[in-house]
């Protein structure tokens, strides 16, 4: 997986080295609180994390990736360090992510930008029965940390903006092993981004989505594979089939409907004697997906019809990444949650029509 993970970053990252981008670094200083979202992690209440982020990037200014959003993108990669304000039981952590990043208004003073991150971090006090029984957030020395944030620009020169940025971050290992509650903390930061040249972009027309032929309706064939390893050298591996139907309400945004089935050989293992179906999940969800060029973005609340008897929650989130490689077919990763806890992280490859 993390091979994946890696290979797919590179080859997204790929078209940014295009004379039509305009390189950037930049620097933030984020403070936060972590969510006490469940009894058993009462253990790290008060503690607040700070950190530093670090990204490299392109901006990107090309018609057509403006034709995507009408906006101009930025992606790259984003480095950071964390003290989790609790080093006896939390630790310290780093994180490495590929992040997209739509900018509005990126020709004005003042600009605004949504964005979107994943990839992998290193924790450095994962779960000990023994040594370090309190935490309950994770028990991988690796996992899998997201962002999702909502920033503001004020340009101070041609090459210099500041930055102020709300951020949700959640860091977990995909249910991989347990105990994995999951780290949930919300960020303020402050920083500021150097780009390597003056930061001009091109004026250009808005076109109505509505006036496109292709895309507006989509169906979604979806398969997907994961695993979980609760013990050392014992690996479950599960898998699934997804069918949604997307109809297109926005420039940038689908309505989806569908569901999925999946047979969980862990919670299969957990249940077992207990009844039939007892590795069968059966769901239906509604949902919204972001259209960022070949970058698709979805978020999705289900409903189970059919689940274990090891799964007392009725209810599902699921979160997907995914990057077009063609009109037809897709691949990317999910993660599925319940409440604030992740479920699992799964990779996935789609077909379209």
């Amino acid at each position: 997986m993390r091979r994946f993970l890696v290979t797919l970053m590179v080859l997204i990252c790929f078209p940014a080295f295009s004379q039509e981008n305009t390189t950037f670094v930049s620097g933030r200083f984020q403070q936060g609180s972590i969510i006490i979202h469940s009894r058993a992690i009462r253990a790290i209440e008060d503690s607040y994390p700070y950190g530093l982020q670090f990204d490299f990037g392109w901006h990107k200014k090309s018609e057509k990736d403006w034709n995507a959003c009408n906006c101009y993108p930025k992606v790259g990669i984003s480095l950071g360090v964390w003290n989790f304000d609790n080093p006896d039981v939390l630790g310290y952590g780093a994180t490495g992510l590929f992040f997209l990043q739509p900018v509005f208004r990126a020709d004005k003073k003042f600009s605004f930008s949504i964005r979107g991150g994943m990839g992998l971090s290193y924790q450095t006090k994962p779960h000990d029965p023994e040594s370090n029984p309190d935490n309950l957030s994770y028990s991988t020395y690796l996992a899998f940390p997201l962002h999702l944030a909502l920033a503001g620009h004020f340009r101070i020169s041609d090459q210099w903006k500041a930055d102020l940025q709300l951020e949700y971050n959640h860091i977990s290992n995909g249910g991989m092993k347990q105990p994995n509650k999951g780290i949930n903390w919300p960020t303020v930061s402050i920083g500021a981004t150097r780009y390597f040249s003056p930061l001009v972009f091109p004026e250009r027309e808005k076109h109505d989505w509505r006036m496109e032929a292709v895309d507006r309706n989509r169906t979604d064939i979806t398969v997907f594979s994961t695993f979980q390893e609760p013990e050392e050298s014992l690996v479950y591996l599960s898998g699934g089939l997804e069918l949604r139907q997307l109809r297109r309400v926005g420039r940038i945004s689908n309505i989806s409907l569908g569901g999925e089935w999946m047979y969980d050989s862990y919670t299969a293992a957990l249940s077992k004697g207990m009844e039939k179906d007892s590795g069968h999940h059966l769901g239906v969800a509604a949902g919204h997906e972001f259209i960022l060029g070949k970058f698709l973005f979805s978020q999705q609340f289900g409903v189970y019809l059919l689940r274990p008897s090891a799964r007392p929650e009725d209810v599902y989130q699921r979160y997907a990444f995914v990057y077009r490689l063609s009109q037809k077919f897709s691949t990317g990763v999910s993660l599925k949650a319940h409440g604030h806890v992740a479920d699992f992280l799964d990779l996935r490859l789609g077909f379209s029509f």
